[in-house]
């Protein structure tokens, strides 16, 4: 969504009738960019590289002219041909994989666009196994667009800007397998050397679930994060994950603090159809405020949208960074976890606008989770005779915010 709000600006100049770019063979350099004689090719050394999975993912759809843009997946491919012309053995950082490595290159990519023509800058460190950094710089390289839905151009700026990474660090370091010794997994790759610490990438919502400190989640929240820090007011500290459910969309997230605010599940109870709740969360960082925002709405259904199963819908309005947060009764009792929203776009191409329409997963759920995976929690009878500032309360005590480093 960065990128097309970049677009916006270059698009007046451009049209779809434009002459068309041809993808560039890897196996040619740019001009003037050469290898030094002393490197022996290829490169033995097993090299792990690290690309921000939100660049990867980038991908959006432009209205006016009826296409797609992917710059992610031309990233993806233009980084990747460049190294495997000079390495036999260079993959993107796995960190569940036992494999090794030599080398480690954290790669900082950003595209920027003018008069016509986009350019990919891509800023680097490499280190060895041992975490020693021996070389960083940027380079860049522009190609014109031509046609707005024209692939090519993507790749092709990126191809250029990652041969002139490649050839950079094969000049300076002149990796080889004696020197550079693969003895570090890639499980075991430092996370703190390739996270930009500067810009979170998401943020999301958890609460405590019980006194020893340990908070709920929804998954997705923490997906592909590198790093992810645990906000309490002024206080921050890691979230280490100790258990998942990508099925059920939970995680549970210790904080190492213990707390005397936290939610209990209702017991036996079943969801009330139009009882009111109360729903908090951390939406929209960046433009709202740093504090908690607090909604109400009240349960609209105890299903949710054809063959989905555990959710249900209620009406308390949520937005992008909502996800993970608690819904809770008027007596203080969670009754879900927030997961999603309806999307919108989709239904106002058929002339229905929606309204407040998301979605939770039922504590029931919730309870088995955690039962499954031995997480203390507190249950209780519902309490019927709760308001608003019982709810809120609750709610707002037991909150926390959640940050996605990449």
């Amino acid at each position: 969504m960065r990128i097309a709000k970049l677009l916006v600006g270059v698009l007046l100049t451009l049209t779809l009738a434009g002459c068309a770019n041809t993808k560039l063979s890897a196996n040619r350099l740019p001009k003037g960019v050469k290898v030094n004689k002393s490197v022996v090719l290829p490169v033995t050394v097993p090299l792990a590289y690290y690309l921000p999975p939100a660049e990867l993912a980038n991908r959006f759809y432009l209205d006016s002219w009826n296409v797609w843009l992917e710059p992610g997946k031309a990233l993806e491919g233009g980084v990747k041909d460049a190294f495997a012309a000079y390495f036999s053995d260079a993959r993107p950082l796995d960190r569940d994989s036992a494999l090794p490595y030599g080398l480690l290159i954290d790669i900082d990519p950003k595209w920027q666009f003018d008069g016509g023509k986009i350019t990919m800058v891509l800023t680097y460190k490499v280190y060895d196994a041992g975490h020693r950094l021996l070389r960083e710089g940027s380079q860049s390289h522009s190609a014109s667009m031509g046609s707005i839905g024209n692939e090519a151009a993507w790749y092709n700026a990126t191809l250029r800007a990652s041969q002139r990474m490649v050839v950079d660090l094969l000049n300076t370091i002149k990796p080889d397998a004696q020197s550079l010794v693969a003895r570090r997994p890639m499980s075991e790759a430092d996370p703190t050397l390739l996270v930009n610490m500067k810009e979170p990438v998401a943020t999301g919502t958890g609460f405590y679930i019980n006194a020893q400190g340990q908070a709920l989640t929804a998954a997705h929240v923490l997906r592909e994060c590198m790093v992810a820090k645990v906000i309490v007011g002024e206080h921050e500290q890691d979230a280490r994950i100790s258990a998942r459910s990508p099925l059920l969309d939970l995680a549970v997230v210790d904080t190492g603090t213990r707390t005397r605010n936290y939610l209990p599940l209702r017991r036996d109870t079943e969801l009330l159809l139009g009882e009111p709740v109360t729903n908090v969360g951390y939406p929209l960082q960046g433009i709202l405020a740093a504090s908690p925002n607090l909604t109400r709405g009240n349960v609209s259904s105890r299903t949710a949208l054809k063959g989905s199963v555990g959710l249900f819908q209620f009406s308390a309005p949520i937005q992008p960074g909502s996800s993970g947060g608690p819904v809770v009764s008027d007596g203080g009792e969670l009754l879900g976890v927030t997961v999603s929203t309806i999307n919108p776009a989709k239904l106002i191409e058929s002339g229905v606008l929606p309204q407040n329409v998301n979605f939770a997963l039922n504590a029931r759920y919730v309870e088995r989770f955690l039962t499954k995976h031995q997480i203390p929690f507190v249950q209780r009878q519902a309490n019927l005779q709760g308001d608003i500032r019982v709810a809120n309360q609750a709610a707002l005590s037991s909150v926390i915010k959640l940050v996605c480093y990449q």
